[in-house]
């Protein structure tokens, strides 16, 4: 589908004392359609991110990435400035980052274009974590995509009192997993452990190592970019997103 096809807006969803912005693609066609809740990196709401959706919404969906860092204290004004960024999440409990996802999916649910019950959501690095905990979270999330987030964190916090994995135990969705086999972050026994968890909940679920690639492969803007992980790992994602929305409507 041609760029000139989509339809590309900026959302804003009041939050309390908050406004978080949404970046939304869709194509042009007005019609009930699979959407995809797009979760950013440490780097928030980029360009990087708006291409994703871009993609996506190629493929037929309407995505809507949002910014879970807007307004935040401490924002940086380079937000590629890692360790500030770092230092941003810490202070963001991850009960508000489902509850703003959650926000979005309600907000998703009432447009014309999208169809309610088809409503998935995938991330990166940090937001393959969060999507991961979103979806774990009662919220009717259709299915998960969570590309190398973390299984455990180094340590918890307030503000951060749980592991992604231990978020496992409200699973009901299926889940597609993409790592890379060179990470410090996620090792392959946090990768075993984390398929085994999710079988345990006897859900679909594909979990796919890249032996060769580094953490940060699917990002095509920065130094660890792997085209060929990140082209089999884009077609996989469509390919099981595709056969989990059958399944759910043939249940």
């Amino acid at each position: 589908m041609s760029q000139a096809a989509l339809r590309e807006e900026m959302l804003q969803i009041g939050r309390q004392n908050r406004q978080v912005p949404v970046y939304i693609a869709s194509p042009e066609k007005v019609e009930h359609r699979p959407a995809v809740i797009v979760v950013h990196e440490i780097f928030g709401l980029n360009d990087h991110i708006k291409d994703i959706c871009r993609r996506f919404a190629g493929a037929g969906f309407t995505a809507a990435a949002p910014d879970l860092f807007a307004q935040a204290d401490g924002l940086p004004d380079d937000r590629n400035d890692l360790a500030a960024m770092r230092a941003v999440w810490q202070k963001i409990p991850d009960s508000q980052l489902i509850a703003d996802l959650q926000a979005v999916q309600a907000e998703l649910a009432k447009r014309a274009d999208v169809a309610a019950d088809k409503v998935g959501t995938i991330g990166y690095c940090m937001g393959g974590a969060i999507a991961y905990m979103f979806a774990c979270s009662g919220s009717g999330v259709a299915w998960v995509a969570d590309y190398y987030g973390r299984v455990y964190y180094p340590q918890l916090s307030e503000t951060k009192p749980k592991h992604p994995i231990d978020y496992t135990d409200g699973l009901m969705c299926p889940v597609f997993g993409a790592f890379a086999g060179v990470d410090e972050l996620i090792t392959a026994e946090h990768v075993k452990e984390f398929e085994q968890r999710i079988a345990a909940r006897k859900v679909p679920h594909e979990i796919k190592v890249y032996g060769d690639a580094h953490h940060a492969f699917f990002n095509d803007v920065r130094e660890f970019y792997n085209k060929d992980a990140a082209m089999d790992a884009w077609r996989r994602t469509l390919d099981f997103v595709g056969k989990s929305l059958q399944s759910t409507v043939q249940r």
